[in-house]
């Protein structure tokens, strides 16, 4: 290996002939199978060099972390003052010395640890004496604890915190992260990659117990653990006129006093529109009616969204581009020359399932599992009191009185308060959710959370996927597969059981009655007596 390594005769005699050689030797292939570079295994050889040199190492020696310290600061001083070696001495050669040296002897088990340096966290999480020890030891051990104890803080159990800790090892070696620097997303993928088609000769087992989600969970702990230490170099997309944008949102904020769900909602169809100006090779100060005519167009006839999408989106770009032309980036009376596709009031059906196939839906849901054990109480929701996504996103513990048997709610729209009384299989699957799933977290007050640390509120878009991956299991078709559709499907119900407009108006939070009178078009039971209505031969 040194023949190749080295191109001078005199380099390779001397690796040679210095002790260790078969010890040295694997140390440099185990490396060699890790992906590292022909650079790097040069300079690890020549590390090894300098420690069988350093510590005086034989064939029994065992050495302690002090004299392994001691032997790097006499060969740092060695070089720093050497004139010759001074210009291409490294600041962090010292640490390297000591990490290569610690580790190469650990694997030879020739290393004593002393007890001072155990960390008590990993006491805690791990029991063999050697492990801990290791643990301790290795480098940047104060960033690591600090990023344990984040998992800790967000309720991971010991075996989470457990396997964490191990990745960060691997995370260290493989991207010779001995000290905190900038780190990119693509070096992180790559190192991934050479950690996943590695195989330590030494444990045969290892490949298969190989998880298939390891690379990934490779790739989130370093991201995680380097965004946290504030080192993540992350690469942002650029925005076409970036600067227009900003400055718009900052007008929705702070002068029009929107929410952030709606400013992201805007932020993302903006985003769309200046791209395809820029696509379009337009300067935004000679936008004109056509281009900005042909992109709603678009919107339409090539993404095939619904007038009603296209009308929303075209209510979007008339209020930035008033904006726009107050603060001079385009042309006057380029808003009001935006025309809308005309969107007729109650021209469409509610598009939901039939009541039966909620029940099926309610059904297939009943299970001991966690996760089902979690969807059927946001499935019962959703499909008994009409909820809408966000409703039962922000449902806190507090908004469930066990007592009176009642369930508080704020309603998504204008925030209205509205109580409903607690049926018995509503709350016997929430129960049995907050008994056996709910993580016991003390700065969590909403009731539903994700199933994984660290535990957060779930997000609008996991309780789509809960619902839409559930409804197409059923093979019904209807237009939309999201929570609303279940909510649709309360309403169809209530109303095919003869429950009167205002009645369900008042259940589901409408504002008017004319946003519940759209339902009165699926009151089959009704529409069927107008049917078979007797004229008296009047037809």
């Amino acid at each position: 290996m040194f023949n190749q390594l080295f191109r001078s005769s005199y380099y390779v005699t001397k690796h040679i002939n210095t002790p260790l050689l078969e010890e040295r030797l694997n140390y440099l292939q185990y490396w060699h199978e890790a992906g590292k570079a022909h650079s790097t295994l040069t300079t690890i050889a020549q590390y090894l060099v300098r420690i069988v040199e350093y510590l005086q190492l034989d064939t029994t020696d065992i050495v302690t972390i002090e004299e392994v310290e001691v032997a790097a600061d006499l060969w740092a001083r060695y070089q720093s003052n050497n004139p010759q070696k001074k210009a291409a001495f490294s600041k962090t050669g010292k640490k390297r010395f000591i990490w290569y040296a610690t580790h190469w002897l650990a694997k030879l088990c020739r290393l004593k640890r002393p007890v001072k340096t155990v960390i008590p966290v990993f006491q805690k999480i791990f029991v063999q004496s050697h492990t801990i020890a290791r643990h301790s030891t290795a480098p940047l051990v104060e960033e690591r604890v600090m990023y344990l104890q984040y998992w800790s803080d967000c309720g991971a159990v010991t075996s989470t915190i457990r396997i964490i800790a191990q990745y960060l090892l691997i995370i260290i070696q493989f991207l010779d992260f001995y000290q905190v620097r900038i780190v990119t997303l693509s070096e992180i993928e790559e190192a991934a990659v050479r950690w996943r088609r590695t195989r330590d000769p030494q444990n045969i087992h290892k490949k298969s117990k190989y998880s298939k989600f390891a690379k990934r969970q490779f790739i989130r702990n370093a991201a995680r653990w380097f965004k946290m230490l504030g080192c993540l170099q992350e690469t942002k997309q650029p925005i076409s006129f970036e600067e227009y944008l900003n400055q718009y949102i900052s007008y929705m904020r702070q002068e029009q006093g929107l929410s952030e769900c709606t400013i992201l909602s805007r932020f993302y169809q903006l985003r769309i529109f200046l791209t395809s100006i820029e696509q379009k090779q337009q300067e935004f100060t000679k936008l004109t009616p056509l281009i900005v005519d042909e992109i709603i167009i678009g919107k339409h006839d090539i993404d095939h969204h619904s007038r009603r999408t296209v009308q929303l989106y075209a209510s979007i770009l008339r209020s930035f581009l008033r904006y726009a032309e107050d603060q001079g980036w385009c042309p006057k009376h380029l808003a009001s020359t935006i025309k809308a596709p005309r969107v007729y009031r109650d021209e469409s059906l509610p598009s939901a399932p039939y009541w039966s196939d909620v029940k099926r839906l309610l059904a297939n849901s009943v299970s001991d599992s966690l996760v089902d054990i979690r969807d059927y109480a946001i499935l019962m929701l959703l499909s008994v009191y009409g909820m809408r996504c966000s409703e039962v996103t922000h449902l806190r513990l507090e908004d469930i009185d066990w007592e009176n048997e009642l369930i508080h709610l704020q309603r998504a729209k204008r925030c209205k308060p509205q109580t409903f009384p607690l049926s018995k299989t509503v709350g016997e699957a929430i129960l049995r959710y907050l008994t056996l799933v709910r993580p016991k977290l003390r700065t969590s007050r909403e009731i539903f959370l994700s199933m994984y640390v660290p535990y957060k509120l779930l997000s609008s878009a996991a309780v789509y996927q809960i619902v839409s991956k559930r409804l197409k299991k059923l093979n019904i078709t209807i237009k939309h597969y999201g929570p609303h559709a279940l909510r649709h499907a309360c309403a169809t119900h209530l109303i095919n059981e003869g429950i009167s407009l205002k009645e369900i108006s008042d259940h589901l939070g409408h504002r008017t009655l004319d946003t519940t009178r759209i339902y009165a078009k699926v009151d089959l039971t009704t529409l069927r007596k107008v049917a078979e209505f007797d004229m008296g031969g009047l037809l």
